[in-house]
């Protein structure tokens, strides 16, 4: 399983997540992996509406769509915008 190091941490930070953990009766790495299962989740199910079966589906059609199409280099046109 990997590990993560975070450097610098604020003391603040670091005393609030340690109370976190007391109260609800875990150690500070178990509350730490646990805000970040939430924080995953919670970012996964608004990125996908909570249905990763239904994102898929509209990637496939995507896909599918666009399979075929060429698309001009936008370069030139960013330049362009940049020099006005």
């Amino acid at each position: 399983m990997a590990q993560i190091l975070v450097d610098n941490l604020d003391p603040v930070l670091l005393e609030k997540l340690e109370t976190l953990a007391k109260q609800h009766g875990r150690s500070l790495q178990e509350e730490l992996k646990h805000i970040l299962q939430q924080a995953a989740d919670m970012a996964t199910h608004y990125h996908t509406g909570g249905n990763i079966e239904q994102v898929r589906d509209a990637v496939a059609r995507a896909q599918v769509r666009y399979a075929e199409k060429t698309f001009s280099d936008s370069t030139e046109l960013i330049r362009e915008d940049r020099e006005r």
